[in-house]
């Protein structure tokens, strides 16, 4: 039981702490205007309308391969149900990045893309951790 728990954290922490490095990354490129604000959702709303879609591409890889390295971290590290804790693992991570895709206004393409592609990484890793002895 302690090692279920501690494999869907690492999982959990690898996959986060993926989206948050790259979503710096992507930051750096296209950084936040200074005349708008984090707390107010218009200004996030208006700053999201003006990002190009190359931001997006870089936001859905950072979804995709905080997914994928999460899932299959947890599924490595897992002794017992390595399939079933690296879906657990990938259904946090998925429901995460749902609630912020909905929270502000993205474009449609870019919410189905992401959603896809998101849940299939998440199967994915948990595939391939499955089959793999640590």
């Amino acid at each position: 039981m302690g090692r279920k728990i501690l494999s869907i954290l690492a999982g959990l922490g690898v996959g986060m702490l993926i989206i948050m490095v790259l979503r710096v990354v992507i930051l750096s490129y296209y950084p936040f205007p200074d005349q708008l604000t984090w707390k107010d959702s218009t200004d996030m709303n208006m700053y999201f309308n003006g990002l190009p879609d190359a931001a997006f591409i870089m936001i859905i890889a950072s979804h995709v391969l905080g997914a994928l390295f999460g899932t299959l971290i947890t599924s490595l590290i897992s002794k017992q149900s390595r399939f079933t804790n690296g879906i657990i693992t990938g259904s946090i991570i998925f429901s995460i990045v749902l609630v912020i895709n909905f929270t502000y206004d993205f474009p449609v393409i870019f919410l189905m893309i992401d959603t896809f592609l998101t849940a299939i990484a998440a199967f994915t890793g948990s595939v391939f951790g499955k089959g793999r002895k640590v």
